[in-house]
């Protein structure tokens, strides 16, 4: 178990260090579209060398249909991820795009028509208390594009997460991370283009961490899934929120005020509560990786 909490949280870690360069690149002249390919392409060039050792025979699929829609609502998690660290403090993004597991429930419902038990509303409605909190909406002037661009980067996600439920009953990692790198990569490829920006060898390197940081986080989660059931884990999610919300306190200097930390904390007991007991009454949704 140890083990395992050590790698979730190591992951977590990394994934806020994704902000982190995110935030550098924008604040460094880089497009949010040369930005979301370079994560991108450095994650297939880094899938493909490890295909390779197997003679790419982890690339094959019968599944393509779930690997479309769960690259084309990644990217779109994270364009808009994206757009929302460049626009608002860094922890309010990170806490707005791990809205994720508020979502899931009603993705499952909308979509596999899968039920929500009365209690996972408790969780539900507690976190949207906490993003009422977190956003402070005016009369006239309800949300800032900001707070809409990571809103939906939650919804995007929510969606992304319940495909690749489905998809790890019968994908390998690799498989998996292999057609989410390609299908991402060309998607955003002709948009970076039309959108290029050449920004120094400083944000270049930023751009390539950013990948790497991404495969780290999502092999360390594989990892520790491996090891320990993913619902026993879900409390360490939101561990990525701390540790954003350090870095942007010590690196850009942002400290949120008592209302935005109140509402942080329903967020995350809410999203904890919402996917702790949907993952625990919907067993065919569960990660099923184990090497």
């Amino acid at each position: 178990m140890m083990k395992a909490v050590i790698a979730t949280l190591a992951g977590f870690a990394f994934l806020s260090m994704i902000a982190v360069f995110v935030k550098l690149e924008g604040n460094g002249g880089a497009s949010i579209q040369w930005i979301v390919l370079m994560q991108y392409l450095t994650c297939l060039v880094i899938i493909l060398i490890l295909a390779a050792k197997n003679k790419f025979r982890d690339l094959k699929t019968s599944v393509l249909k779930y690997h479309i829609i769960r690259g084309i609502t990644g990217i779109l998690a994270f364009g808009c991820g994206v757009a929302a660290i460049t626009k608002i403090p860094l922890v309010n993004a990170s806490l707005l795009n791990n809205t994720a597991p508020l979502f899931i429930p009603i993705i499952t419902l909308l979509w596999l028509k899968t039920k929500i038990d009365e209690k996972i509303w408790y969780g539900i409605v507690t976190g949207f208390i906490g993003i009422i909190l977190i956003l402070r909406p005016k009369p006239g002037d309800l949300l800032s594009e900001g707070d809409m661009y990571g809103i939906a980067a939650g919804i995007f996600l929510a969606i992304a997460y319940v495909s690749l439920k489905i998809l790890t009953k019968t994908e390998s990692f690799i498989t998996v991370l292999f057609y989410y790198s390609a299908i991402a990569t060309m998607l955003s490829l002709p948009f970076a283009i039309m959108n290029w920006t050449n920004p120094p060898l400083e944000i270049w390197i930023y751009g390539i961490l950013t990948g790497i940081c991404f495969i780290s986080y999502l092999f360390l989660i594989q990892y520790s899934y491996g090891l320990v059931e993913a619902i026993k884990l879900a409390p360490f999610n939101y561990a990525v929120v701390v540790f954003t919300g350090i870095f942007d306190w010590l690196i850009f200097k942002n400290v949120p005020g008592l209302l935005s930390l109140l509402g942080i904390a329903l967020v995350i007991i809410g999203g904890i509560l919402a996917i702790t007991l949907h993952e625990k009454d919907n067993k065919h949704l569960k990660h099923h990786w184990h090497s």
